[in-house]
């Protein structure tokens, strides 16, 4: 549930999208995404340039697209799971040198680290090598995946297996049992080799259908094993915060407070402010100037330097009456104040 509670797009995951009319502002905030960017880009390099205008412009354009690649994106990650689970199954057929759990193999999926990687080499070379007999357990295994159907080479290989004229398994050119190392002795120094044995009529259709599946496998993989973050709105998609209860149910406002200050503008939406947003201004409200103020001073603060370079900000330039204008300052100091309370106000040279 943390998951609805720290993102609102995600009631775009309802299916179908609710056939009322959807907010404006949250078009807006899908067009904030960086995957509407990626889509806007990627429209754009392939010559939509249309489609990318109706993109940024077109609210129902925009929620079409929204519900057909949600249900694009939805079906990508449940084939991505699928993937992970037949890999898992496989690495424990196979009993694999280095265990990978299945939990290690869904956070390498899910990072885009897990296609092409070491893993899937090392899993697709175990395949490689084993015998007909174990390769007839082996397709049993992942009948029921999602493969394309295996049937085809599950007949060719019973096939193979009823003609072959020895009780031997047989093995292809990758099992090590058709490699033998061959010692040499040149200019007195021993060099080693590897030879492979020849192989017979069998054994090279055992090999060929050994390809057939090594191929199947390695497309299937390469076509599932996606980045998730490619995907347009992956941010709905995929949950991805280690701790978004803490997002949603711990306010920060220390770090409110201390934008609010330094921005005032950003929160009142003020024009007076528009050409002072990164600098001290005479429009800033008075706690933000002192605020900023603050952060230039040291450890140790002069009140006096403190109220010259306050009413330098605040004060009026050709103010005729400079007592007066002080007193203006000081009212828009304390603003609960009357100026008459602080008519006879001085400023010391005092320490804190």
């Amino acid at each position: 549930m943390s998951h609805y509670f720290a993102n609102p797009l995600s009631v775009l995951l309802q299916d179908p999208l609710p056939s009322e009319p959807i907010q404006a502002e949250l078009y807006e905030s899908v067009r904030n995404l960086n995957s509407f960017r990626q889509l806007v880009d990627e429209e754009l390099s392939r010559g939509n340039v249309e489609s990318a205008r109706l993109l940024l412009e077109d609210d129902q354009f925009l929620r079409d697209r929204i519900g057909r690649d949600i249900k694009r994106g939805k079906e990508a990650l449940r084939s991505l799971v699928d993937a992970i689970d037949l890999l898992s199954s496989m690495r424990s057929h196979l009993g694999t040198k280095t265990s990978e759990t299945w939990s290690r193999l869904y956070i390498k999926a899910m990072s885009g680290e897990l296609r092409g990687s070491p893993v899937i080499s090392d899993t697709l070379l175990a395949v490689r090598k084993l015998p007909s007999d174990a390769m007839a357990d082996f397709l049993n295994l992942i009948r029921e995946s999602k493969l394309p159907d295996m049937s085809p080479v599950a007949s060719d290989l019973q096939r193979l297996e009823s003609e072959k004229e020895t009780v031997d398994p047989l093995r292809s050119e990758h099992d090590t049992h058709h490699q033998s190392l061959r010692t040499t002795v040149v200019a007195h120094k021993v060099e080693l080799s590897k030879h492979k044995a020849s192989l017979t009529k069998h054994d090279l259709s055992y090999s060929a259908l050994v390809d057939r599946i090594d191929k199947t496998l390695r497309d299937y993989f390469q076509g599932v094993l996606i980045h998730p973050p490619d995907l347009f709105l992956h941010e709905v998609l995929v949950y991805d915060l280690k701790s978004p209860h803490r997002e949603v149910f711990t306010p920060k406002p220390r770090y409110a407070l201390e934008r609010a200050l330094s921005s005032p503008r950003d929160y009142l939406g003020c024009s007076c402010c528009k050409g002072a947003q990164h600098g001290l201004s005479g429009t800033h409200p008075a706690i933000s100037v002192l605020y900023q103020l603050y952060l230039e001073s040291g450890a140790i603060i002069n009140i006096s330097d403190l109220w010259s370079a306050f009413y330098t900000i605040i004060g009026s330039e050709d103010a005729e009456d400079e007592d007066a204008e002080q007193q203006r300052a000081l009212y828009v100091l304390y603003p609960q104040s009357s100026p008459e309370d602080y008519a006879d106000y001085t400023p010391k040279g005092a320490l804190f």
